[in-house]
């Protein structure tokens, strides 16, 4: 049987490469600190010098800069035994769930699956859910079977979500069973065209107590389909959670949910340090009242820039 190893051959050879690569740029920054400090020159080690040598907080300051290439932490991952330890980490930081309709979804959620058997939950600190273009909604109460609802609770390290074409409203009724896990753990959320009503994105919003940053974008033209005729018999006896932290930086483009602000607003307070708001003039007033004390910076685009009259002393308008 022949085996083909030019590609792991290849794989070896940029992970040599990286290594001999950091060695050196060590060695030359340990000689200039000890010039700088006056102490005698370490001893010259061999050129055969083992990796392991490489303190271990250099080597995980050197693989953060390689978030954005996976090509080359993989390579990384394959050099030895401590490389392998501090690439993973970055390797399955972010899980990406992309699938194109109901009858496909469980499918899709496999991923979730390998995860678990390899014991990498917790190392997932992002979760993105996708799906393909010209298909319809599949992320939804009915995709997860029992075991795929059990691993999915088993992340419990995630601080950003990222949803696309989220149904809210269809997980209203079971919203903590789905996301509970996430209640104190989670910093950011961003929602790309939710269908919900304004109470019931409040509603979700509430769920988690540590929330910083929100980010909800509507590419749609008409933003008046957002709720469904449907979603509104979900509405009733919907109690918040919590009061979220909700003081970092809030992103809105073409949104029309008022109701939701001022929901938030009445029951916990907003405390928004940075607002990013495109298209979306029916939410500022509520927004700038709520966060008159502690709005930093406001980014609008040049058809909002009317607005300004709703701004109070100190506040820095960016116009873009």
């Amino acid at each position: 049987m022949h085996v083909d190893c030019s590609n792991l051959y290849a794989v070896h050879t940029v992970g040599a490469n990286l290594t001999t690569r950091v060695v050196t740029i060590w060695r030359q920054s340990r000689a200039k600190a000890n010039r700088l400090l006056g102490n005698s020159p370490p001893e010259i080690p061999t050129v055969h010098e083992p990796t392991y040598h490489i303190p271990y907080d250099i080597v995980e300051m050197i693989f953060a800069h390689l978030t954005h290439n996976l090509g080359d932490l993989k390579a990384c991952s394959l050099t030895c035994r401590s490389w392998y330890t501090a690439a993973v980490p970055h390797l399955h930081h972010t899980i990406t769930l992309t699938g194109g309709g109901p009858d496909v979804g469980r499918s899709q959620l496999k991923p979730l699956s390998k995860l678990h058997e390899l014991g990498l939950m917790p190392l997932v600190k992002e979760i993105r859910v996708e799906r393909w273009p010209g298909t319809c909604c599949w992320f939804l109460p009915l995709t997860f079977s029992h075991l795929d609802l059990l691993h999915f609770s088993a992340l419990t390290n995630v601080h950003t979500l990222k949803l696309q074409d989220m149904e809210i409203y269809r997980f209203i009724a079971g919203l903590d069973i789905h996301f509970g896990h996430f209640s104190q753990t989670l910093r950011s959320v961003t929602l790309y065209d939710p269908s919900c009503t304004p109470r019931q994105l409040s509603h979700f919003l509430s769920l988690f107590s540590n929330l910083d940053n929100v980010g909800i974008r509507n590419t749609h033209k008409d933003v008046s389909n957002t709720s469904p005729s449907n979603a509104t018999a979900h509405n009733t006896g919907l109690v918040p959670f919590s009061a979220p932290r909700l003081g970092g930086r809030l992103a809105l483009y073409n949104s029309p949910w008022v109701g939701t602000w001022a929901h938030l607003a009445l029951f916990g307070g907003l405390r928004f340090r940075h607002m990013d708001l495109r298209g979306s003039t029916s939410c500022a007033p509520v927004l700038f009242k709520a966060c008159a004390e502690t709005l930093e910076s406001l980014r609008l685009t040049a058809e909002d820039c009317a607005l300004s009259k709703w701004l109070g002393v100190g506040t820095s308008v960016d116009s873009i």
